[in-house]
């Protein structure tokens, strides 16, 4: 019987050729590899959206799409409040090309800065309006480069720019109230940034998607959440609420409530659009933890009754007793709500059992 071997050079020749190719590609800048997807990077409807971005950033793509920002044009709070989107001035922020548009860059074409504004206009995005904040309105630049804080392996043009992507002054091109709350939060020898506290520190491959991401090593990032409930779970006790100077008898209980902004960098609520409220209930319960009494205030931004950073409100209260109900607790709850104060975020939360005479 004759054996025939098959020989692997054909399959050993056209491996090498992938190896050397690799190679050339990330020895020359890896320009080869940047041409791959070159319309991740281009402005205009020729961007297929924010989807073609998630085929490899994943884990950032699944964020994005359940934060606010996916939600900025299509939320039915903001048709409701430009009228139908009839308020032009709204739409540049809310569904951005690139927060980079009006912006300068370096003449030896190194990194974009937010210090070089032409102007304070954001041209608004005509394409894919329900994307909302999409992945080129914060990493598209004036060169078609996707700006980002770290450098690595790309089927796209990308620029890597660490300081601009970790400072306060990238989110504030859009929130520009805030921006200037958080300014004097500064000034007073502070540095947490609007990434430390809205964006939640992680550590993981950039790219999930293959075969991208065996070029990939972890790194240190950031979720793409931009929510508040992040803010709340890195800082649990950012907001102190306490009962102060209470006097009770049988008959009555009275004392004050403090609200002190200890550690927020902007003001609580904020921001100038839409309605932004934030609510202090103050109940007294029974010993079935029904509430018998309550008294409510508001914090509004157009009222200028907005809680400050540093600052310390006090709100008195004084409830008659009725000793039938077996009062017991004192509870004191603080959280933003909407119009119809349907939707409720717990911002802090006080309870004191009672001792009456």
């Amino acid at each position: 019987m004759i054996y025939t071997h098959q020989s692997t050079k054909p399959f050993s020749c056209v491996f090498g050729m992938v190896i050397v190719i690799a190679i050339m590609a990330i020895s020359s800048g890896c320009k080869l590899i940047e041409n791959l997807h070159p319309e991740l990077a281009m402005r205009g409807a020729e961007f297929p959206g924010s989807h073609e971005c998630g085929e490899c950033h994943v884990d950032i793509y699944k964020e994005w799409a359940g934060s606010l920002h996916s939600k900025s044009y299509t939320s039915e709070e903001f048709r409701e409040s430009t009228n139908n989107y009839e308020f032009k001035f709204c739409i540049r922020c809310h569904v951005p090309e690139t927060i980079f548009t009006s912006l300068e860059v370096d003449s030896d074409k190194t990194a974009p800065s937010l210090s070089k504004s032409k102007n304070a206009e954001i041209a608004p995005r005509e394409y894919n309006l329900a994307d909302g904040v999409d992945c080129h309105g914060c990493h598209l630049t004036m060169d078609c480069t996707l700006a980002g804080p770290h450098a690595g392996i790309s089927p796209h043009p990308i620029e890597k720019n660490v300081e601009l992507f970790k400072r306060s002054e990238l989110c504030g091109k859009c929130h520009v109230d805030t921006f200037e709350e958080y300014l004097m939060y500064v000034d007073k020898g502070n540095d947490e940034t609007c990434q430390d506290c809205h964006m939640p520190a992680v550590n993981r491959k950039l790219i999930k998607g293959e075969p991208w991401q065996k070029l990939h090593v972890k790194k240190e990032g950031k979720a793409h959440t931009f929510s508040i409930i992040s803010a709340l779970e890195s800082n649990k006790d950012f907001i102190e609420l306490t009962f102060t100077e209470l006097d009770s008898n049988n008959k009555q209980i009275k004392g004050n409530v403090e609200i002190l902004n200890s550690k927020v960098n902007h003001s609580i609520p904020t921001g100038k659009y839409g309605y932004r409220e934030v609510l202090l209930l103050v109940n007294l319960k029974d010993n079935f933890g029904r509430i018998v009494k309550s008294k409510q205030e508001s914090m509004f931004v157009e009222m200028k009754t907005q809680l400050k950073p540093g600052e310390k409100k006090i709100y008195s209260f004084e409830f008659d007793i009725d000793s039938e109900n077996g009062v017991k607790d004192l509870e004191a709850v603080l959280f933003r709500t909407n119009f119809d104060r349907t939707k409720q975020t717990l911002l802090a939360k006080v309870e004191l059992e009672l001792e009456l005479p």
